[in-house]
């Protein structure tokens, strides 16, 4: 069996922890900026570090979303992934409390708009 693809990601502040948190996904997940080709359903270990915190969590996960590097909007090329694993849920607590709640990202997630924009 082939070991998981192992992604790397460093998140240096506030701002762009709100923007890669997918709170829409069941257990947890992130967006990961990369230009790295991954398929749907690909199980990667996440190597994160998030802002003000010198441990990186080893997050096991699976691929949930792609987003091209050629994608409509120019929105960040990367990957969405889900946190699986028995630990998912105390990852997912561990940043929703790092999220800065006061913090408008404008329905902005990296890789996602909530619409369409809209041509005027």
């Amino acid at each position: 069996m082939a070991e998981d693809v192992i992604l790397t990601y460093t998140i240096s502040d506030p701002v762009e922890l709100n923007l890669s948190y997918m709170p829409f996904i069941s257990g947890g997940g992130l967006f990961i900026p990369t230009q790295q080709k991954l398929a749907l359903d690909e199980h990667i270990t996440l190597h994160l570090q998030l802002p003000g915190h010198a441990d990186v969590l080893k997050i096991p996960g699976k691929i949930i979303w792609i987003t091209p590097s050629n994608a409509l909007h120019h929105v960040v090329p990367g990957v969405g992934i889900q946190f699986t694993g028995s630990d998912a849920l105390t990852v997912r607590a561990q940043i929703e409390m790092l999220l800065d709640t006061s913090m408008e990202v404008g329905g902005y997630t990296y890789g996602i708009l909530d619409e369409p924009q809209k041509k005027t």
